[in-house]
């Protein structure tokens, strides 16, 4: 008599956010169509990568004054989203669309489909992979507003140029 076949088991289908340090808030990044990919990135200790536009768009600016911009966004009560310090400057994600037209001296609106490196979310602080970190972490589907964000930088560069003098 043979034995019977071996049974398989189906492999329930495994959420690679719950693998990583427990729960994450993705709902930021599901509208990239990248979110499979970043979650197996994040789970070998690597860089996800993200394009701009679908989701978000992302407005760089120069570090210092970046910190001063998420104060007064903060001292506003504006709507503050992702915030990534990378080695080029601080990475804003907007809102998508909020910032057409971006022009502020000393920024630079990533143009759409630029691919954006992400660390994990707990990448954040003193923390950094590939030289970037959270200045802000990412969580839920909040996004800063990019005309908040023009008056928040316009007001911090304006600051410091008055600092220096």
């Amino acid at each position: 008599m043979n034995p019977p076949p071996p049974t398989t088991l189906a492999r329930p289908a495994v959420d690679l956010s719950d693998l990583i340090l427990g729960p994450l808030e993705l709902e930021w990044l599901r509208p990239t169509g990248r979110a499979p990919g970043v979650l197996r990135a994040w789970a070998h200790g690597a860089l996800g990568e993200a394009p701009t536009g679908p989701a978000w768009d992302v407005v760089r600016l120069p570090t210092g004054t970046a910190h001063a911009a998420v104060r007064q966004l903060r001292a506003a009560r504006a709507p503050l989203g992702p915030v990534l310090a990378t080695p080029l400057g601080v990475d804003f994600l907007l809102a998508p669309g909020s910032a057409d037209g971006w022009n502020a001296p000393g920024s630079t609106r990533l143009p759409d489909h630029t691919l954006v490196p992400l660390p994990h979310p707990d990448y954040a602080e003193l923390r950094h992979l590939g030289g970037r970190s959270w200045i802000v972490r990412p969580t839920g589907t909040q996004l800063t507003d990019g005309p908040a964000l023009r008056d928040a930088y316009v007001l911090a560069r304006t600051a410091a140029q008055e600092a220096a003098r």
